[in-house]
């Protein structure tokens, strides 16, 4: 099975940039904060966004971004 590399999504990206991993997300302001920013634009994971509380318009369509905001 060939195996292709796949770019990281922004949200990827983001978490790699400050360290974090999915244990210590939900604690970093942070990262909540990039995510309220970003949510209706960039993949964020479900499980996150649930723990936040935060909702995302099911109509907003995602689109790729090129770099972090």
């Amino acid at each position: 099975m060939d195996h292709q590399h796949t770019k990281p999504t922004a949200f990827e990206e983001k978490v790699q940039k400050l360290g974090l991993n999915r244990e210590t997300c939900a604690a970093s302001e942070e990262l909540r904060r990039w995510c309220e920013r970003n949510k209706e634009e960039c993949y964020i994971p479900e499980w996150l966004l649930e723990q936040w509380g935060m909702s995302v318009d099911p109509n907003a369509p995602i689109q790729p971004k090129s770099r972090v905001a």
